[in-house]
């Protein structure tokens, strides 16, 4: 039974960012059949989590004084065991990026989203987790866009369009968790992040279902012939914030299918 103890999260503190998503929904689902004790920090709540009583505390993700003080506030309060950001949040126009007549205010607002608040968010976390004496466990979401660049070809004639900045932001995500389990390694702080492939589903920033067609054309890059689910990335997030991996941190664990290799 030893290997099984491993996986054991009964009444761990867990904070999850955005855990009403697509990929953050399963994770908090898979947080709940591990008994952990979770709160979902979100814009909405998610009926599921709603029936499945899991915490929610609404919060509004912005570089706004508001919002970091009363993140502040939730963490220095009860400081998590285990952290995990799954947050998507994005501006109005984020399907639109694109390389050609470049919009320096939306740059700039998407990676004050998507990359300065999760750096601070999580530093903050770190050093609450380091001043309290807590071996924490932190895990961040990537991309495989965030190691490969984007096929335009895999796009066209499809409702999805590659994004100028994308690539940007969840590469700079990873290679700051890889900095972050350096530096706060040795206060037996873990930090990874998952890099998950095309995830099979709704279009996040247009809430439109992805074609037939597109679908069709990536699985046919994907040796695994299909593409990424939401279960898959929560199955993933549950090894990595259990003791099942306690000696793994750093590491920028790539969920594709195999579709990275060729």
């Amino acid at each position: 039974m030893k290997y099984l103890s491993n996986y054991n999260l009964k009444n761990k503190r867990v904070l999850v960012l955005g855990g009403s998503g697509t990929i953050g929904k399963e994770v908090c689902l898979a947080l709940k059949e591990h008994k952990a004790h979770i709160t979902n920090l979100d814009l909405k709540d998610d009926i599921i989590l709603k029936r499945n009583k899991i915490n929610f505390t609404k919060f509004r993700l912005d570089m706004s004084k508001k919002s970091i003080n009363f993140f502040k506030k939730i963490v220095k309060n009860k400081t998590p065991e285990i952290f995990i950001n799954c947050s998507y949040p994005h501006s109005k126009g984020w399907s639109n990026m694109k390389f050609k007549d470049p919009n320096i205010s939306k740059i700039k607002k998407n990676i004050d989203l998507q990359l300065t608040f999760t750096i601070w968010s999580t530093q903050f976390i770190a050093d609450q987790m380091k001043r309290k004496k807590i071996k924490g466990k932190i895990l961040l979401l990537g991309s495989i866009y965030g190691v490969i660049p984007q096929d335009e070809n895999l796009y066209k004639n499809s409702n999805i369009k590659i994004n100028s900045i994308y690539s940007s932001i969840k590469g700079g995500l990873i290679n700051f968790t890889k900095q972050l389990a350096v530096y706060y390694g040795r206060y037996s702080i873990r930090a990874n992040i998952i890099s998950p492939g095309g995830l099979k589903g709704k279009i996040i920033s247009s809430n439109a279902q992805q074609k037939p067609s597109f679908i069709k054309k990536y699985t046919q890059t994907v040796p695994l012939n299909r593409m990424a689910k939401a279960e898959d990335v929560a199955s993933a997030a549950i090894f990595l914030v259990s003791d099942a991996s306690d000696y793994i941190t750093g590491t920028n664990l790539i969920l594709d299918g195999g579709k990275t290799l060729i």
